[in-house]
């Protein structure tokens, strides 16, 4: 860790189930796919497990900021934790563009966190440490590690939300996104108009920049020299994508490759639409208390 001194850790999470918040979500919503429960629901206590692994993995991770709604907080969270910070919304975005409950416009003004370290790990609540994580990982001889590429190049027509799962493919954007905050701001005036534009979306939207494919093609195309891209083919030996259907004997057989194989990094991601099946459900909770079976200081 003698390279960078302080590293952070930020989430973004929601919980639906919490009091007002699917009442206001709902006073702003347009078409059906806006109240996608995949969007808001916290099934699985994810978050919660998601720390146990930084706990375990990356014991080296400076501050960890969850960034969410007011007034949510997780109620398991340990909030006199000296790591741990709660950053609402309305604490770094400018409240023109509140409320919000579109992941692509907040992560558009993620470089304007209060405190937020110069370098910092960008994560979802549902990504996953599987084995010990080094700063080596991300960094290494003098280059920034750029994930999620097909062969290693800089596809510009990947950047929109519309081109999150081409060719089932979105596996490949389902891991730890490493960044630098000046390099952030500097990626959102490379498009100032599509930026904008995702920032004043409450939802998801096909023309929305997908922040961090943004930031990935700006690495490749700005700091090329000092960025070295990880081909599909080389990340998939380290980062594991299993969607979670209602099918049990599918998420049965996911979670035992996920035990076999024990990749440094996973993903599990939610797509039991509006009915989830309960023998699916408890698979998942065992699992995770399985894999991760210690409480972490981040937790009450």
């Amino acid at each position: 860790m003698s390279t960078f001194d302080k590293i952070d850790l930020v989430y973004t999470w929601v919980d639906g189930s919490l009091p007002g918040y699917l009442e206001e979500r709902q006073q702003y919503s347009e078409k059906p796919l806006d109240m996608n429960p995949e969007r808001y629901r916290d099934t699985f206590q994810t978050l919660k497990y998601s720390l146990r692994s930084v706990d375990m993995y990356l014991p080296w991770i400076n501050n960890i900021l969850i960034v969410t709604n007011r007034p949510q907080v997780p109620a398991w969270l340990n909030l006199a934790h000296p790591k741990v910070r709660i950053v609402h919304l309305d604490e770094f975005i400018p409240e023109a563009f509140l409320p919000t409950f579109c992941s692509n416009a907040i992560e558009c003004f993620l470089h304007l966190l209060p405190g937020l370290s110069e370098h910092f790990i960008y994560m979802n609540d549902d990504f996953f440490f599987g084995k010990p994580t080094v700063l080596e990982d991300f960094w290494s001889d003098g280059k920034y590690t750029v994930f999620n590429t097909f062969f290693g190049e800089n596809l510009k027509w990947r950047i929109y939300d519309q081109k999150n799962n081409i060719v089932g493919l979105g596996l490949i954007e389902h891991g730890p996104h490493f960044a630098r905050k000046s390099y952030w701001q500097e990626m959102t005036e490379m498009l100032p108009d599509e930026v904008q534009a995702t920032r004043s979306r409450k939802f998801r939207h096909p023309d929305n920049l997908v922040t961090f494919k943004l930031y990935r093609r700006y690495m490749l195309e700005k700091h090329r020299d000092i960025s070295r891209a990880v081909p599909i083919w080389d990340f998939v030996r380290l980062c594991f994508f299993h969607k979670i259907t209602n099918n049990f004997t599918a998420t049965e057989r996911g979670l035992r490759k996920i035990n076999t194989i024990k990749p440094k990094f996973f993903c599990l991601n939610d797509d039991q639409r509006s009915d989830p099946n309960p023998e699916v459900v408890r698979s998942v909770k065992l699992f995770l208390d399985q894999y991760f079976p210690t409480p972490s200081p981040y937790e009450r």
